[in-house]
Order: C-alpha cells, then structure tokens, then sequence
C-alpha cells in the first residue's frame, strides 16, 4: 500500500488536535517555522500541512497574525427579508458609477491575488502558437472545443448539457440581454426577485421592460406571489438568480428550484436564468440550476467566467433551450462571434484543470474572507445590524436599521471609500437601510481601515 505523504499524516493529526479543542479560536496555532522545529520537518511540508489544513476548512490564514482555527460566523440579528405584495413598476434607471470604480468594496468581483495570473497567461501563449487557427471568424455559437471543455466540465458537477445546446456570449449580461430580446418587447413585464442586481434593473430600463418584483424568503422566493403574479399580470418571462443571489448571497432550494421549472412547464413561460455566482460555493460542490430540472427547455442558462474566474475576461455562455434557433438569429445580427484566441486559452485552461484547481482554491480563500469581514463588521456595526450569511459568491447584505444609504454611499465616496446602496437593488423603498459590501478583496489593513470608517459613518448618521 502506497504510504501517505508525510504533510498529510501531520494534517491528520492537526485536525485531530482541533476537534479535540486542543487549538480554539482564540490564539494562533505554532508558527510555520515553529511547526517545522517541533515537527522536524521542512518549510515545504509545514506549509503543504497547514494549506492543506486550510482547504479542509478547520483553519483561516489571518494576514500579519498566523493560521487561526476556523468558527463558524454569525449575524448580530438573523436578517428578514421585507415582505410585500408584488405589482408591476416601471425599471429605473441605478446610478452606477461606483460599478466603474476597480477593486473596490462596492463591486463584486475577485481580488487580484485570486486570479490564476500564471496559469491563465500559459493558456493564452499556447492559444496563440497555434496562429493558423486563431486569426479567423469565430464560430458564431462559439468554438466547439470550448462549449466541449464546459460540458465535460459541467458533468463533473452532476450537470448533463450537451455542448450542441451551448452558445458563448461576451459575459453574463450579454448572454442575458439576448435572451430578453428573443423572448419579449417593449414595456412587456418582466418577473425577477426581489432584492435584484442593480445590472439587470438597468438592462430591463434600457430595453424598456417593466418589472414585477417577487419577494425572497430565506429558502428562495415567494413561490405563491410567483405564480398570482404570472396569472394575473400579464407576465411574458421570469429572470431570476438561483444560487448565491447578487446582492444577498441567498440561495433558492432544490425543491424550489424545481418547482420554477414546473410553473415554466405549466405556464409555457421562459425562464431566463443568470447563474453567474454558481461555482463560486464555499461548500466546495456547486449547486444546481434550475436548468438542471428543466424538462422541456423553457429555461434559458445565462452564466460567465467573470466572476469565478476574471472580471476582465467578459467570456459566457447561454443554453437557450427551445429558443436556441432565435437566439443565435439574434446573435448572427449583433456579432461575428467572440473572442476567438481568448475561447481556445480558456478551453485549454479548462481541458488542462487548472479551472478545477482554480474554483477550490478561490471558493478555500473567500470563505476565509467572508469570516474576517463578517467576525470585524459583528463587532464594530451597531448591536441592531443584521448580515445575510452567504453559503457562496462574494458579497454580504447588510442591514442597520434607520439607516440613510444613499447618504451613506455619498459620504464614504467623498473619501474614495465605495459601498452599493440598497436602494439601487430594487424599483422600492424596501431596502433604502441595507447596503452591499464585496469581500472579493484581501483582508488587508486598508480594508480594515475602510470599514471601521463606514461604521464610523454610520454611527455619526444614527446618533
């Protein structure tokens, strides 16, 4: 039998110590050069033990302070999702210019240091070697060697879709807003849930789309007020998030998940799906789309690599299901096909592993994020603030009650400090006392620094 690497035998036995409460919380375990004097070990093995302990989810590395045991993080106030009666609106239009502001609190994107940098820029040389391949059109549905890579992916999650029933787009919201196209008109009612990325509010605004927005509940979404809303308001298609919901963080349950795909049927109803935050996962297994219970193709899949992989990259793709002959009509109209040099790199990324790789180390790093912002605001926000804990991507919803955001946002901006208000994430009142933070970004000691000042803020605006 082949014996266990030697940083695996010590991993063991360092669990072992924290289930055990040998290590807690409250002090640093041994220094890396400590654990190599006491263990007789070298640099090299503490530090594949102590990773390794890390991606197992017992230990957080605090920068600056050493390797700390994990606890489970906690809202002061479990968050309540407002409860109201849904009718149509008409879209606004949010101001964004805090969208524009790079790797900052008020985006939600990954931080430089999780970007796979090394293995990305490998991908991109070997596409361009092959030069006699590159230069051309692209395939307007996109490569096949791409849609093959994220089918054979998507398997591996317990996801069945062929790569014939995928297209690739120029990101998320590009994929999106050609799905809106196929599937409605002008001041046609659009369903979505409520809180809504700010994005799709202003993409349903440009394309002058009303909505009707559907209360969440901490297991999805008020499926009753769904389906009154789809009977009596004249609804000609849903766009909806199911998994680690911008701005939330929240999920829709499997059972509600199916449920959707079942009133699709029932209705005879698109369902447009943005599921770009659905392998960014801290429980390491990616949930399933609502694409996944979809029978009879009335959910159009909507995702991209920018925010599991680079914001920059804006590389996507969509399965349209019955709408796949409109919707590539729809792209032969807009575009001669994407990014063909940047379709090979990534297929090659995906086809080597390294995005594998890349999802476990990144999904390891932002639950330790998420514990070190969450573990700092519990402690200086006001005793009455609640934090939706998200089980995936990359943001915290925050609630203080009484509180002003859009003034909040004001403030802060005058002091190069970026926050989103939650009045941009619907077309109501409703969250005017919440706000967005990204914890994409390093725990470092500037963030700490901004947000002892946004609690600053907020205790000079309540008192």
């Amino acid at each position: 039998m082949k014996q266990q690497a030697k940083y695996k035998q010590l991993a063991q036995q360092l669990i072992r110590k924290i289930e055990q409460r040998i290590y807690t919380s409250d002090k640093p375990l041994p220094s890396l050069r400590s654990f190599c004097d006491i263990q007789q070990i070298s640099m090299t093995t503490a530090l594949s033990c102590y990773r390794y302990v890390e991606s197992q989810g017992y230990i957080t590395a605090h920068p600056k302070r050493g390797y700390f045991v994990t606890t489970p993080v906690t809202s002061q106030i479990k968050y309540d999702f407002p409860n109201f009666v849904a009718k149509p609106t008409q879209s606004k239009q949010s101001d964004r210019y805090n969208e524009l502001t790079p790797q900052s609190l008020a985006t939600a994107e990954l931080g430089t240091t999780l970007v796979d940098h090394k293995a990305l820029s490998a991908s991109l040389t070997q596409a361009c070697r092959h030069s006699d391949l590159i230069w051309g059109y692209a395939c307007i549905q996109g490569e096949a060697t791409l849609r093959l890579a994220l089918s054979k992916h998507f398997s591996t999650q317990g996801f069945a879709l062929s790569e014939q029933d995928i297209s690739i787009t120029h990101g998320c919201l590009d994929a999106v807003q050609l799905a809106i196209s196929v599937v409605s008109k002008e001041h046609d009612v659009i369903l979505v849930s409520s809180p809504c990325y700010s994005g799709l509010l202003d993409m349903l605004h440009t394309l002058k789309r009303r909505v009707i927005e559907i209360p969440s509940t901490h297991d999805g979404i008020d499926l009753a007020q769904m389906e009154y809303a789809i009977q009596q308001h004249n609804v000609v298609a849903c766009l909806l998030t199911a998994n680690h919901q911008n701005p939330t963080g929240h999920s829709l349950s499997n059972s509600q998940k199916r449920q959707i795909a079942q009133l699709a049927n029932t209705y005879q109803l698109p369902i447009i799906e943005d599921d770009v935050f659905r392998e960014i996962s801290h429980n390491r297994t990616p949930p399933l789309p609502i694409k996944h219970f979809d029978e009879n193709g009335w959910v159009i899949w909507c995702a991209s690599f920018s925010k599991s992989l680079s914001a920059g990259l804006r590389l996507g793709w969509c399965a349209p299901g019955r709408y796949f002959d409109a919707y590539i009509t729809q792209q032969k109209v807009r575009t001669s096909g994407v990014n063909k040099p940047l379709q090979l790199a990534i297929a090659h990324y995906i086809n080597r592993g390294h995005y594998q790789q890349h999802l476990k180390r990144a999904n390891n790093k932002l639950a330790s994020h998420k514990n070190l912002y969450i573990t700092l605001l519990n402690s200086i926000l006001p005793a009455n603030s609640s934090i939706y804990i998200p089980h995936g991507g990359m943001v915290l919803w925050i609630k203080v009650p009484d509180l002003d955001s859009d003034m909040l946002a004001a403030v802060l901006a005058s002091q190069h400090i970026f926050i989103k208000p939650g009045t941009v994430f619907g077309t109501t009142q409703h969250y005017k006392e919440c706000f967005r933070l990204n914890f994409g970004l390093e725990f470092t000691d500037d963030i700490q620094t901004q947000l002892n000042k946004i609690a600053n803020e907020i205790n000079k605006q309540l008192t």
